[in-house]
């Protein structure tokens, strides 16, 4: 299996003989499954040496921010499309992790075909699950403790949370890139119709996600004298990265999206601060359904980023009876 494929510690998933996945080392193709920095390890290495970059059109329109890939290395790959390499072919697929991220299916010239998951979350009606000949799954949180039993549940009651806020201030919530966006969504789907304020990068992401169709209106950059207007009032809601939180203060009502919260789903740290447990990423009994559900022969869980993947590899090996085991 060794020879099929490998998970370097620097993150690098080698498939087959032309394709690094989410990590660098020297192939023809880097392949980007999304745009969080511990999948784009190296990804400079990657653009000098590689002959392209794979990743879907959203993603590699995000990763030009931080990036310059010159057009000629820039290789967009929507869902579903086949792309082939010397006997070896490449898929992206569905992934419901943050906007236009993907798993990667790519078929040898042996005739196997290698699954990779990336990063996922809600196999059952958001990420279609892969059924390759071998299978390499993420393992963020592969420990049974890892479970939020009340996940359904978020959206309905955080939405709850920031309406009541707006009723009393501003708004501000700090998040992850991409995790912002999903945010975003949800507010609106669940019937907030405050003004979004945004800055800097998170504005530039927000812009690029509004223009491949994702259903965020009324943002405004807080450069903008609308916006300016707007936060003379208080009615509004403004969006920060996550590591600014530290630096809060009591002019807003102050919501944190953690991926580390099991417990409850909102929790109160004083008056006017919560952390929200708001994920990305497959809980415990996510992987598991995941590993259940697919018919892959092996299974390998990904242990080159921070993660459980040795803990889930012999979960699945002692509870489901698959050959499972943790790289590298």
């Amino acid at each position: 299996m060794q020879n099929l494929v490998k998970i370097l510690p620097n993150g690098a998933v080698l498939i087959g003989e032309n394709f690094t996945v989410d990590g660098h080392y020297e192939r023809p193709f880097r392949i980007v499954t999304h745009f969080h920095s511990d999948h784009t390890i190296g990804l400079e290495k990657s653009i000098i040496t590689c002959n392209g970059v794979i990743a879907t059109p959203l993603t590699l329109e995000i990763l030009s921010i931080d990036y310059p890939i010159p057009p000629r290395k820039t290789f967009g790959l929507n869902y579903d499309i086949k792309m082939t390499f010397e006997d070896e072919s490449i898929i992206l697929k569905k992934s419901d992790h943050v906007m236009g991220s993907a798993q990667v299916l790519v078929k040898l010239r042996n005739g196997l075909e290698v699954g990779y998951t990336g990063d996922f979350k809600n196999p059952e009606k958001g990420t279609p699950i892969l059924h390759p000949d071998i299978l390499i799954m993420e393992a963020t949180y592969g420990k049974p403790e890892f479970r939020r039993p009340f996940k359904n549940d978020i959206e309905s009651l955080f939405a709850d949370y920031v309406k009541d806020a707006l009723i009393y201030g501003p708004v501000r919530i700090y998040g992850y890139h991409g995790k912002l966006q999903e945010v975003m969504v949800s507010l609106r789907k669940m019937g907030i119709d405050a003004p979004f304020i945004t800055s800097g990068k998170i504005s530039k992401m927000t812009k690029i996600a509004i223009k491949h169709g994702y259903n965020i209106t009324q943002v405004f950059d807080e450069t903008e004298a609308e916006a300016k207007e707007i936060m003379r009032d208080s009615w509004y809601i403004i969006f920060s990265h996550y590591n600014e939180f530290k630096r809060r203060n009591g002019n807003y009502f102050n919501f944190l999206l953690s991926g580390w919260e099991f417990r409850d789903i909102v929790r109160k740290l004083d008056s006017k601060s919560y952390i929200v447990s708001f994920s990305d990423h497959a809980d415990f009994d996510d992987l598991i359904y995941y590993a259940s559900t697919t018919s892959a022969k092996y299974i390998i869980t990904d242990g080159g980023r921070k993660s459980y993947a040795k803990e889930l590899a012999d979960y699945i090996s002692r509870k489901l009876g698959k050959v499972a085991i943790s790289m590298p």
